[in-house]
Order: structure tokens, then C-alpha cells, then sequence
């Protein structure tokens, strides 16, 4: 690997030295692909639009991230700015100098890019949801894909592009995250997906209660498994927080690292996801999608306002004294966002209407 580790470290100064005056660009790109953001930014704001979207959005988001964290476990890859300065495949004469921004100090193993994979995801969502509003509803936009696929492989490009050059990721490493987004997020849509929505899946004439279960038993099953990683690096002498002190070694601005960076973050963060999603499938969840003239929209922005407001609040102020305490409170607070994005709030917006869908139904 240090051969492919050293081609990395070339291709990284290349773009820094050529791209060099779009580094407000890059910061741009690698802000609002942060996973960290999508989920508590990205994710409320779909559910104003459409909850099906946001459902899919939120299952991908989760299921991606936990397998990216997972597989940075099992990968334990470098990151270049770490190991530029590590390796002993560079004399100290010619040891490469890599430039760090405000972006560059995350902790975790590198492999693969958990930026790339969120973009991939969101982006391939956006075209599926762009191809149902333009050929599913008989818009007969024909022209949407000649705009709309440029703009994607920009967009995708661009963060791959951006990882690089605040040295956080190789190429492959981000090459790999792409890969894994743009695999994940179809085929949870059409074949892992809520029934009650898409019904493309064999549990698509399940008992509500009988589905609910079964989306439990998957999510718990992605905690185990999680669990098992954690303790089979421990019982391998491997320290499964060993990339936070190398981190901490050799990030020029210390005070720029953040725990949402580390695997364990993300894994209790994205495990929460699925089970609140696991928790919240309904037959109702696809209601606020298809009643488009009985939801007020006033009452959605007010309350997913308020709510982005509250989770944010309560998540400033989690005390981080005890690392238990502050993981377990983090794991009930993303497990409460799906089901109060998801069911509270649209079902408040359809509230004044209640009437009028009732007797749609009749």
C-alpha cells in the first residue's frame, strides 16, 4: 500500500498546487457534503418537500454511514495527512509537504470516504426523484437528463475533488466512497425499502406490526454486528481509537478536530437512524406525499423549523463527561428525529385537514 499511499500523496499536491484559488470552493463542497450536515440539515428540510424522498433519504443516509464506518473498521486505511508524516517511505529530504485547512483533521481510518459515499447517495436520490416528477407525473420534461447527469457528475466530482485537497483522503479512498453511494442508495430504494411505499420488496403485503418487526430486527442486527467489530479489534490488540491519536499528533490545529469524525460517532449516530426509521414504518408515512392540497405547509416549516432548532440545542448540551453517558444520549436523540420528522410533524400538518381526507378515502 505504500506505493498506491505515495501515488495518493502525488495526485493530492497536484491539486492543491493547480486548485489552489478555489480553496473557498472546495470549503464550500466539503461543508455541505458532510454527512454530519445532510442528516440534521439536508434530511428536515426534505421532509417539508416530500416524506417519501426524506424516508428514502434517511434510510440511505443511515445505512451508508453505518457501512462506511464499519468498513473504515475493517479497512484501518491511512489518511494523507497523517501519513505523509508517519511513513518511513520518504527521506526526511524529500518528505512531501501537505497543506492543511480548518477541514483536514478528522480521526477516523480513511477508507472509504464518508463524504463521497453521502454525496453519491443524495445525488442519485435527487435523479431518481427528478425522474419520477418528470416522467412518472407525464411532465414530458425530455430535456431534465441532458441538464440534469452533467450536473451530477460535476457535483460528485467536486467533492472527490475537495477531499483531496484538504489532504483528508486518497484517491481510491474516495474513488471507493462513490462506489458504495452509488450502489447503496438503489438498491435500498427498490429492493430493501419500506413496503408501504415503494412496495417493490417481498415484504410488501406484510402486517404493519409484522413489517415494523422485521425493520427492527434489521437495525439491531447492524448494532450487533457494529458491536462485534468494535470488541474483534480489541481482542486483536488492535485499538479501535488509535487513527484519534495520530489525529492528534499530527493535525496543525488541534482545536479543528471533532468527535462527529470518529467511527464510533457514526455508528451510534447511523444505528439510531435505522431504528427510529425501523420504528416509524407505516402505511402513513407515504400520506403527507400524496396529499398534496389537504397539508398545510405553514405548519411543516414552523415545526421542522422548530425541531431542527430543539435537536441542535439538546445536542450542545449533552454533557461529554462520560463517554457512555454522552453516547447513549446521543443514540436516543437520532433515534427520536426519523420518528418526529417522519410521523409527528407531517401528521400536525394534515391535521386541519383531517376531514376533507377522510372523506377522500370514503
Amino acid at each position: 500500500m505504500e506505493q498506491v499511499y505515495a501515488l495518493g500523496v502525488s495526485c493530492i499536491e497536484l491539486v492543491q498546487y493547480w486548485l489552489g484559488d478555489y480553496g473557498e470552493y472546495f470549503k464550500f463542497v466539503n461543508h455541505f457534503s458532510n454527512p454530519h450536515y445532510v442528516m440534521e440539515v439536508l434530511f428536515p428540510l426534505i421532509t417539508i418537500l416530500d416524506s417519501v424522498f426524506a424516508s428514502q433519504l434517511i434510510v440511505c443516509l443511515s445505512f451508508g454511514g453505518w457501512m462506511n464506518a464499519v468498513m473504515k473498521w475493517w479497512l484501518l486505511e491511512d489518511r494523507p495527512y497523517w501519513w505523509v508524516r508517519e511513513t518511513t517511505f520518504y527521506t526526511n529530504t524529500n518528505r512531501p509537504h501537505l497543506h492543511q485547512t480548518s477541514q483536514t483533521c478528522e480521526t477516523g481510518p480513511g477508507s472509504p470516504s464518508g463524504h463521497t459515499t453521502t454525496a453519491a447517495s443524495v445525488l442519485i436520490l435527487a435523479v431518481m426523484w427528478m425522474s419520477h416528477i418528470c416522467n412518472d407525473r407525464k411532465w414530458n420534461l425530455w430535456w431534465w437528463k441532458y441538464f440534469t447527469y452533467p450536473l451530477f457528475g460535476f457535483a460528485l466530482i467536486s467533492v472527490m475533488f475537495a477531499r483531496l485537497f484538504v489532504a483528508t483522503h486518497f484517491p481510491h479512498q474516495c474513488l471507493l466512497g462513490a462506489l458504495l453511494g452509488l450502489f447503496l442508495a438503489p438498491a435500498l430504494c427498490i429492493y430493501v425499502t419500506d413496503p408501504f411505499i415503494w412496495r417493490y420488496s417481498t415484504h410488501a403485503t406484510m402486517p404493519a406490526s409484522q413489517a415494523m418487526i422485521w425493520h427492527v430486527v434489521c437495525a439491531i442486527i447492524a448494532i450487533l454486528i457494529s458491536v462485534v467489530t468494535y470488541y474483534s479489534l480489541v481482542l486483536f490488540g488492535i485499538d479501535p481509537h488509535y487513527t484519534v491519536k495520530l489525529a492528534f499528533r499530527w493535525c496543525e490545529a488541534p482545536d479543528n478536530i471533532h468527535v462527529s469524525t470518529t467511527p464510533m460517532f457514526a455508528l451510534v449516530q447511523c444505528t439510531a437512524n435505522l431504528l427510529g426509521c425501523a420504528l416509524s414504518v407505516s402505511p402513513a408515512l407515504a400520506e403527507y406525499r400524496h396529499n398534496t392540497k389537504n397539508r398545510s405547509l405553514i405548519i411543516s416549516i414552523f415545526a421542522t423549523a422548530a425541531s431542527i432548532y430543539a435537536f441542535k440545542q439538546l445536542e450542545e448540551n449533552i454533557p461529554r463527561a462520560s463517554a457512555f453517558k454522552f453516547y447513549m444520549l446521543q443514540f436516543i436523540l437520532n433515534m427520536a428525529r426519523p420518528a418526529l420528522l417522519l410521523r409527528l410533524v407531517p401528521a400536525l400538518s394534515l391535521w386541519p385537514y383531517s376531514g376533507q381526507i377522510k372523506q377522500k378515502v370514503n
